[in-house]
């Protein structure tokens, strides 16, 4: 059983505050991860994070995700490189003293784009991880770009890549929301359930991320994941919060415990 799991910027660290990582929350995913793989020892497991307050602050002072025009805007793309390579260090640092076998595989060192649209990723290391029981870990990066010159990739642009190469059974997007809501400003009203079919009906109602967030917030993150399931029709989506202790864990169990996102 493959699993990829997002932990969100917002999950991670304090968005509204540069460079600030939660490190008792990341402590406490590791722990359930951990769990969960000795629970389940045939489980592998992908792991993404956005970037947070790292690499979404350093881009909008940047601008690099529009492209790259002069000798500053390079300068830029390393400073944004450089914020979300601290944060994937801390993931990385801390998932590794709990034991868990994570292997950083940053997208900016291995992936071409073409206005914004992957064309080139050595994935070979990502199944080589997988086939030997470690753990890939990927993360919200700048990428090189052919027509931009760079540009920047959301974790969940980078799983709709590997989705149809890797055929995932479930994809887990854990952040701070509980889950999708329709009027997500007031978090009122969870939907359940979305599709393909019904998401046109409330597409208008759920809102982008109240905080800075240059990859799109959640009206971008279901559009791209429904997207990702009409190729992939055997995928189970789900985004919930991980705040609270064990939901990771319910559901790596296939518990529901927000908005699932499938077919039909």
């Amino acid at each position: 059983m493959l699993v990829f799991i997002k932990l969100g910027g917002s999950l991670i660290t304090d968005k509204d505050i540069p460079n600030v990582a939660r490190i008792e929350i990341i402590t406490q995913l590791g722990i359930e991860i951990k769990n969960a793989i000795f629970s389940k020892p045939d489980i592998n497991l992908l792991i993404g994070h956005g970037s947070g307050s790292f690499g979404h602050s350093a881009a909008v002072e940047n601008d690099v995700k529009s492209g790259i025009n002069s000798p500053k805007d390079w300068h830029g793309f390393q400073k944004v490189w450089w914020a979300a390579r601290q944060l994937n260090q801390i993931v990385t640092n801390t998932f590794n003293s709990l034991g868990l076998p994570v292997i950083s595989l940053p997208a900016s060192a291995a992936l071409i784009s073409n206005e914004k649209e992957i064309i080139q990723w050595n994935i070979e290391p990502i199944k080589s991880c997988l086939k030997n029981h470690l753990i890939p870990l990927i993360f919200g990066d700048v990428v090189f770009d052919h027509k931009l010159g760079a540009t920047i990739l959301s974790t969940e642009d980078l799983f709709s890549f590997l989705a149809p190469k890797l055929h995932p059974d479930q994809i887990l997007l854990a952040g701070k929301e509980k889950g999708v809501y329709r009027n997500f400003q007031n978090n009122q009203l969870l939907i359940e359930k979305i599709t393909p079919k019904t998401y046109p009906l409330i597409s208008q109602e759920i809102s982008t991320s109240t905080s800075t967030d240059v990859t799109g917030g959640m009206a971008s993150k279901v559009s791209s994941m429904l997207k990702l399931i009409e190729k992939e029709s055997g995928i189970s989506i789900q985004i919930f919060s991980a705040e609270n202790p064990g939901n990771l864990n319910k559901a790596l169990f296939g518990e529901c415990v927000g908005t699932i996102l499938s077919y039909d």
